[in-house]
């Protein structure tokens, strides 16, 4: 008598996966179930029965979340297909995107990132221009990595301040205040790596 091949465990469903996808996007973004409720217009019982791929969300009802935490739809299907998370950017290439800083004479633009399991992390090649007009202090979940391409600048962090010139680097947690204090030369470009954790077990 032959024996009978062994049964392989059923994988996630499709709405396993979107929910997990949702859940992982609050998460990084710092959201409790009644922030994104208050924010998405949708009930905290109903956000945490998607998390739980418990049941199948209307389109409408995903755009609102996607609204609400700030990501595009799309990434809520990233993991409904098979896919390794690469980016590759040429050399002057990049994605302009505004943030907080570039009210304050920061050029922003995005040349790498990826997202793995409990992890991911943005990297952006950032300029600086005189006069900068104000002094904007940073504050977030996560690590960060600053590295110093061109020019010199005081750069502020915690309780220190550092004279950073070409070649430099700095690596700290970017739970603690930081941000550019002062610019010695009327250009400043830098690199910085910015990696945020999923925390397990999300607040609710």
């Amino acid at each position: 008598m032959e024996d009978s091949a062994p049964h392989e465990a059923p994988g996630p469903t499709l709405d396993q996966k979107v929910g997990a996808a949702v859940k992982h996007h609050r998460a990084l973004a710092g959201l409790t179930l009644a922030e994104l409720s208050a924010r998405a217009q949708v009930s905290t019982a109903m956000i945490s029965k998607i998390e739980r791929g418990q049941v199948s969300a209307s389109l409408t009802t995903l755009q609102a979340l996607s609204g609400g935490i700030g990501v595009p739809l799309i990434n809520f299907f990233a993991g409904t297909v098979e896919r390794s998370d690469v980016s590759f950017v040429r050399a002057g290439e990049g994605i302009t995107v505004q943030r907080l800083g570039s009210d304050f004479g920061h050029s922003y633009k995005m040349i790498g990132r990826a997202e793995a399991s409990h992890v991911g992390f943005e990297c952006f090649d950032v300029t600086l221009e005189q006069p900068l007009a104000a002094r904007p202090v940073y504050l977030h979940r996560g690590i960060e990595f600053i590295h110093l391409t061109e020019g010199e600048m005081v750069y502020h962090c915690g309780d220190a301040s550092y004279h950073m010139r070409p070649g430099d680097s700095l690596s700290f947690d970017s739970n603690s205040a930081h941000g550019p204090q002062e610019l010695l030369t009327d250009r400043v470009r830098f690199i910085t790596v910015v990696a945020k954790a999923e925390p397990k077990d999300p607040g609710l």
